[in-house]
């Protein structure tokens, strides 16, 4: 485990606070600069007009770097974390993105996830933080209908909703920033209205069959019946974030369903490498590979789980092995492998691309950094 943890801790510093082309107000202030995991390349130049320098999948990296500062690796972490925050913030508003809007819906919200951590010392990102609350909690209602137990819909066009209304992926782009914005508050209705979207989901969403959660849906009646790695990850994942802040029964009874998933998780675990499959019950081949970016959202789901109490103790080894696995896998030199670059929704079976096998992307190197910190911790 000591070679896999300083393997992993040079990969990480290469690629983001020791990088001598990584400052991040220097990329977001150029239109024909990216940082290293971003594939998607996204901005107004070449018409890829979708969140831009603001992104789930740079977010999800910033945060990782934020639990590095928080697993005591010192103050550049956090200032990298905040430097990026304020290279697409101005005045207290988004350079290039305004709210929870057509065509970019929830995955607008991972990224805000961080600014609770700064609304006390920093009045422009406590603004941002603001405005960002108030634009999902009230302009959007009808976009979280009760008999979606007020889960938003996770994106939509021209009014209308993709063919599945809730995603699991949506759960983590959104609940972690109005969970820890409302715990910040004190504001114990907006908590249990955070509680009560994630009971619609594990019980609409829920494969009793085998404890795994379907991709998105409707109602239990109508899923998108694939076990995608990734989603189930993001779902592991934004448990363990909003547990943190949660108290009382709504806590008890999340936490319950928290370990029931998860023992799924373990008992689908591929003997083999140690690793999950990129559709969790299918076979192993050449489009369904073990999957680095969900492997390492469980690993840090475990480790977490562990640490708050919600998981036994065990899954704290567990989750260490798991990274440590995933280290000798798939961390190949300078880059990480086999991150699957992303599936729609649909119900048709978009998990399989062999071409999507990415090195080097955000939805799995910000994981992968969120995984070794939490192992820091443990």
């Amino acid at each position: 485990m000591i070679n896999e943890m300083q393997a992993a801790r040079a990969f990480i510093d290469a690629l983001t606070v020791d990088a001598p082309s990584a400052d991040p107000k220097a990329i977001v202030e150029d239109e024909d600069r990216f940082f290293a995991w971003d594939n998607e390349h996204r901005s107004a130049k070449n018409g890829k007009a979708f969140l831009y320098d603001w992104s789930y999948y740079i977010g999800v990296v910033m945060e990782g770097l934020y639990y590095m500062y928080e697993a005591g690796q010192g103050e550049r972490y956090r200032e990298y974390v905040k430097r990026y925050l304020h290279a697409v913030e101005t005045d207290g508003k988004l350079n290039r993105y305004a709210g929870y809007v057509p065509g970019h819906g929830l995955d607008c919200y991972k990224t805000a996830s961080l600014l609770p951590f700064f609304y006390e010392e920093d009045k422009e990102l406590r603004r941002l933080a603001d405005t960002l609350w108030h634009d999902l909690n009230d302009v959007n209602a009808p976009y979280a209908p009760e008999e979606l137990g007020f889960n938003y819909w996770h994106c939509w066009d021209d009014g209308k909703p993709p063919r599945y209304r809730v995603w699991l992926d949506g759960l983590y782009m959104g609940q972690p920033f109005m969970a820890r914005y409302a715990a910040m508050k004190g504001d114990e209705d907006a908590l249990s209205r955070v509680a009560s979207r994630f009971d619609w989901v594990n019980r609409e969403l829920l494969n009793s069959a085998t404890g795994l959660l379907y991709h998105a849906g409707n109602g239990k009646d109508d899923v998108c019946a694939f076990h995608w790695l990734r989603a189930c990850g993001w779902y592991a994942m934004a448990q363990a974030d909003v547990l943190e802040c949660l108290k009382g029964e709504d806590r008890k009874r999340l936490a319950a369903a928290f370990e029931g998933f998860c023992a799924a998780m373990l008992r689908s675990r591929d003997a083999q490498t140690g690793l999950w499959l990129n559709l969790i019950d299918q076979k192993k081949d050449s489009g369904n590979l073990p999957e680095a970016s969900g492997t390492a959202m469980m690993s840090y789901a475990f480790l977490k789980g562990a640490r708050l109490g919600l998981l036994d103790k065990a899954y704290a080894s567990v989750g260490k092995e798991v990274f440590a696995c995933l280290t000798r896998e798939k961390l190949k030199g300078s880059a990480l492998t086999d991150v699957y670059l992303m599936a729609a929704a649909t119900g048709l079976d978009n998990y399989r691309r062999e071409d999507y096998y990415m090195l080097q992307e955000g939805k799995g190197v910000g994981p992968y950094i969120m995984a070794y910190a939490e192992a820091l911790r443990a």
